[in-house]
């Protein structure tokens, strides 16, 4: 398990064909951490991208964003983290 930004995290689902799966961390079960409400991605860029609309949506949500410029701001932090989580590279995304 991988932690991405904020309380997410990204697994993969063997049992899918091995989709992406992102969510809060739950609950720990004999060493294994489930996650809430799991979403299912095709490909890592993908999973990442809406990861980071879904914490911005977050922050929305609790009332820590309330104007557009505050939302890029946030969007921008989010992205800076996940940044800082991969030694600082970009990460090139296709498609």
């Amino acid at each position: 398990m991988i932690h991405l930004v904020r309380d997410y995290f990204l697994n993969i689902d063997k049992q899918s064909g091995g989709c992406y799966t992102v969510g809060k961390a739950q609950s720990c079960v004999s060493e294994r951490v489930l996650l809430s409400r799991p979403r299912y991605y095709p490909t890592l860029a993908v999973a990442v991208a809406s990861t980071a609309e879904i914490a911005l949506r977050d922050a929305i949500a609790a009332g820590e964003v309330q104007t557009l410029q505050e939302a890029v701001e946030e969007l921008r932090r989010i992205r800076d983290e996940i940044i800082a989580a991969v030694g600082g590279k970009e990460v090139e995304q296709n498609g």
